[in-house]
C-alpha cells in the first residue's frame, strides 16, 4: 500500500491521473487525500494554520484506512513530494512503528537560502503573521519556474487548475519554515527505509 502526500502546488488529483495510475497497474494499493485548504478539500486555499495539525489529519485519515482488514497487514510505505515530504517525516515521527518505509520525492526538508527573506524582513513577516495570517505577503518567485525547468513540464503542470499557485499565505509560510528548520535538526531521528525507485 503506497499513501500518497501531496505538495505544497500540488493536489492528490493530479497525482491519481499520473503517477498512481503507474502503481496501480503494476499491483499497489495507492489512497490519496487533499489536505484541508488543497485540491478539492474544504477550507481556506492554500492555508496551513498549523503543519502539526495537518499531519494529525494525514494520520487520522490513513489510520482509517488501514483499519480496512483487507488491507490492514499489507506492507504500508507513504510517498511525500515536495511538501509531502515533511508531511511524510511528520507522520513517521509520531507513528514510527506504523510504516514499512517511505518514498521521498524532492522532499522539501529545507527552504534553500536564496528562496527565504532576508533575516530582518522574515522576521517581520513572522510578526505580521499574528495579526494577518491569511494574507499572501510574502514575496517569492513562480513556484512552476521554481519546480521545473523544463518549459513543457511547466505546461503540463499548470494543468492542474486546482492546485494552489498563488503567493504563500504568512502563516502557511511561517509554518513552512519553522518545520523544515524542525526537520533540519531531527532527520537523524528517522529510522524508515527510503526506496527510490527509477524506471
Amino acid at each position: 500500500m503506497v499513501y500518497f502526500c501531496h505538495g505544497y502546488g500540488d493536489t492528490c488529483t493530479f497525482f491519481v491521473e499520473g503517477i498512481a495510475r503507474k502503481l496501480a497497474s503494476s499491483g499497489y494499493g495507492v489512497f490519496a487525500m487533499d489536505y484541508p485548504g488543497f485540491g478539492l478539500s474544504e477550507g481556506l486555499h492554500g492555508y496551513i494554520p498549523s503543519f502539526d495539525k495537518l499531519v494529525d489529519d494525514v494520520i487520522e485519515h490513513y489510520s482509517k484506512a488501514e483499519e480496512n482488514p483487507e488491507i490492514g497487514n499489507l506492507p504500508s510505505f507513504l510517498f511525500g513530494q515536495s511538501m509531502g515530504g515533511p508531511v511524510a517525516l511528520k507522520v513517521h515521527m509520531k507513528q514510527p512503528d506504523a510504516w514499512n518505509g517511505a518514498v521521498l520525492l524532492a522532499p522539501m526538508c529545507k527552504i534553500a537560502d536564496d528562496i527565504v527573506p532576508p533575516w530582518l524582513v522574515t522576521q517581520i513577516l513572522v510578526g505580521i503573521a499574528k495579526f494577518l495570517p491569511k494574507q499572501k505577503l510574502v514575496p517569492q518567485q513562480d513556484l512552476a519556474e521554481l519546480a521545473f525547468r523544463d518549459v513543457k513540464k511547466r505546461e503540463q503542470a499548470a494543468y492542474n487548475v486546482i492546485a494552489y499557485m498563488h503567493k504563500p499565505r504568512l502563516q502557511t509560510a511561517v509554518e513552512l519554515l519553522h518545520t523544515t528548520q524542525e526537520l533540519e535538526k531531527q532527520l537523524d531521528k528517522v529510522s524508515c527505509v527510503f526506496i527510490f525507485c527509477l524506471s
